[in-house]
Order: C-alpha cells, then sequence, then structure tokens
C-alpha cells in the first residue's frame, strides 16, 4: 500500500499521520495513529470513541486493512456511518472531520453540556466538566463584534457576585486568535477563565451562529439556558454620522439573579424554547463546520487560494452562520469584513422582514 502522510483536522486538532491512497478515495489511517488524530480507537470490539461510549462493530467488509505495516482503518467508511463531515482538499492531503453529531444528540436527550479542553490565555487548560458543584456561565465574544466592550463588564459583575462557586468561561471567537483578541483579556485583567477560540469549537459544540452568545450551566452540568442575545450592558460607540447605540442590561442583570438567587420561575427558559435554542444541526452545519475549519487550515500555511475557496463554501451551505460568514470575512480586513456584513444582513432581511439574530429574551428581572 502507498503510504503518504496527511493532515487530519479533528477535533480541532492539526496532527500529521501515516496514511494510504486507493481508489475510491477513502481515509485509510494507521490503527496505531487513529486515536491521536481522531479520538476513536480499533478495539476487539469494534472501532470505538470512548468519550461517547460508541463502538461500531466491524462486520461488514471495507472498514479494516492490514499489511506489514499494520492494520488500518477506512475513517471516512467510520465518519459516514456515523453522519460525521469528512471533506478532502483535491489531493487528499489534508482532511477535515466534523463534529460527531452524536454529541448534539446527547445534549438534545440530557440537556448536560458537552465537555470541552481547551487552554486558557495563561496556557492552562480548562475542562467544563472540572467546574461540576459551580453554576457556569459561558460566553462568546469577537473583536469584530461590539460584545467586545462587555469583557471588562463581565469581570465588573465577576466581582460585584465574588461567589467561589461561579465561573465564567469567556470565549473569543477569532479565527486570528490571541494575536487579535487576548489584549482585550488583558485590558480589562480578568479573574475569570478567558479562552480564544479561533476554530470555533465551543459554538461548534453548542450549535451557535453569533455572538454574544451564551448558555447558563447549574451545578451538575445541565444546561439550564441557551443560545440568546448575551449581552452584558448598553454600549455607545461615536461614528462619524451618529452613535450608534447596542446591546442591553437585561441578561446580564439575569445572571446576578441567577447566580445570588438560584433558577427562580423568572428566570427558567420554557422546554419549547430550551428545545428551539438546543437547536440540531443539520448536515449542511455540519459539512459547513468541517469545510470552515478547511478554510481556517489553509489561511494559517498561507495557502490564501485554497481557504477561500473552503470557506466560500462553509458561507455557501450555512447562510445564517454569522460566525462563518465574520470570520471568513474579517481575513480580508475590518473595512471589507464590515462591507460584506452591511450586504448579508441586507439580502437577509430583504428576503425575509421578519428575520432576527437572536429571538428576544424571555427574560423577566427588576
Amino acid at each position: 500500500m502507498p503510504n503518504h502522510q496527511t493532515i487530519i483536522l479533528a477535533n480541532d486538532k492539526i496532527t500529521k499521520v501515516t496514511s494510504f491512497k486507493n481508489h475510491n478515495e477513502h481515509l485509510w489511517i494507521k490503527a496505531a495513529e487513529l486515536k491521536a488524530a481522531t479520538g476513536f480507537e480499533l478495539k476487539k470490539s469494534g472501532v470505538c470513541y470512548d468519550p461517547l461510549n460508541i463502538c461500531i462493530p466491524l462486520l461488514e467488509n471495507g472498514f479494516v486493512q492490514s499489511d506489514a505495516a499494520g492494520q488500518w482503518l477506512n475513517m471516512s467508511k467510520v465518519a459516514a456511518k456515523l453522519g460525521q463531515a469528512c471533506v478532502a482538499n483535491e489531493n487528499q492531503t489534508v482532511w477535515s472531520l466534523g463534529l460527531i453529531p452524536e454529541i448534539r444528540k446527547a445534549m438534545l436527550a440530557s440537556a448536560i453540556a458537552p465537555d470541552f479542553e481547551i487552554e486558557d490565555i495563561h496556557g492552562d487548560i480548562v475542562r467544563l466538566s472540572d467546574l461540576r458543584g459551580k453554576k457556569v456561565l459561558i460566553v462568546t465574544w469577537a473583536t469584530w463584534c461590539g460584545c467586545r466592550f462587555d469583557v471588562k463588564v463581565w469581570q465588573d459583575i465577576y466581582e460585584q457576585l465574588n461567589d467561589p462557586n461561579f465561573a465564567i468561561i469567556s470565549v473569543a471567537e477569532d479565527s486570528e486568535g490571541p494575536a487579535v483578541a487576548k489584549k482585550w483579556f488583558t485590558d480589562a485583567n480578568i479573574t475569570y477563565k478567558g479562552i480564544v477560540d479561533p476554530t470555533h469549537k465551543i459554538s461548534t459544540l453548542f450549535g451557535w451562529v453569533n455572538v454574544p452568545t451564551a448558555a447558563w450551566i447549574d451545578e451538575t452540568g445541565k444546561i439550564v439556558r441557551i443560545n440568546e442575545s448575551a449581552y452584558a450592558a448598553e454600549h455607545t460607540v461615536p461614528t462619524e454620522r451618529k452613535p450608534y447605540t447596542f446591546g442591553g442590561t437585561l441578561f446580564g442583570k439575569a445572571t446576578i439573579d441567577w447566580v445570588k438567587n438560584g433558577l427562580g420561575e423568572h428566570l427558567k427558559q420554557s422546554a419549547e424554547k430550551m428545545n428551539a435554542n438546543t437547536r440540531s444541526q443539520s448536515a449542511d452545519d455540519l459539512l459547513a463546520d468541517a469545510y470552515f475549519k478547511m478554510g481556517l487550515y489553509f489561511e494559517k500555511i498561507q495557502a490564501l487560494s485554497l481557504s477561500q475557496e473552503y470557506l466560500d463554501k462553509a458561507m455557501a451551505l450555512a447562510p445564517h452562520n454569522w460566525n462563518i460568514h465574520r470570520q471568513s470575512w474579517t481575513f480580508k480586513g475590518t473595512d471589507y469584513a464590515i462591507q460584506q456584513w452591511r450586504r448579508k444582513n441586507k439580502e437577509l432581511y430583504l428576503s425575509d422582514k421578519s428575520y432576527n439574530y437572536y429571538e428576544p429574551l424571555d427574560l423577566q428581572v427588576d
């Protein structure tokens, strides 16, 4: 079997593995390198993904082959079996594996927040599972959004509450990484957990498509509110024509109430709203995310025409995913991103005048 080096983009990691090509254009990975690259492992019982207790019995032909180098697994066939997006560049030297749909299904069934492991701005690992026993606010933002001004406001709220059983995980969704986002954390002197998430790992897990978006997670790890406009304050920014005001105080006040007094009836998200907000991701959404991460990889290695090709595919598949749109446009500069945002926003509004970024907040706070 002709071996060659292949880049695998999976679980928001970039891993180089030994693979081989065949006439069916499938991704074959050496069994010994499988877990490090994808999280899957070849066992006697089948190919297994332990975090979700998934195990696929290998009773069908075409999953496993062996040669002098050892066993090989057809990862693209495993992905197809699971409904996982699996895309490659033209010469199959880079493969992007999307979110495993079972992760979203498990969250929808149990309301337990999916775990993640990601470095904070100090290089320390943040695991959601390590925060069991605390109320947790996860809130996303980006430097291209006015919600960047909330980084300091959340710090003020965190200090005001001064509650050891409350944690904030603030997530900067900037594909240009710490170079543009970290300063907002350091300027705010944050003492909560600050993360820069250039590949949108957390939004992918939760199915979020815009910023600022948030979830409240209770002491048992259960999601009690999710996927809504999560401004902490109202902000006014001067412009050449007139000052621009945006944001609001309702979500920030509600968060303070929740931490201090618990989940009163006035703070509960209805079962219907919870189900609607914890939306299932379509096959196109999952495929868009895989293409988006492929585009980010080629941007990283300065293969800009390839990067744009895959970012364009992602935007076409997920027309309402503003995270993907804005992060794709930002690579061409802030002015370009603003122009494209205005164009796309107008286009969507003209096609559907009831279109909104978010549903109105169903919160009642004094």
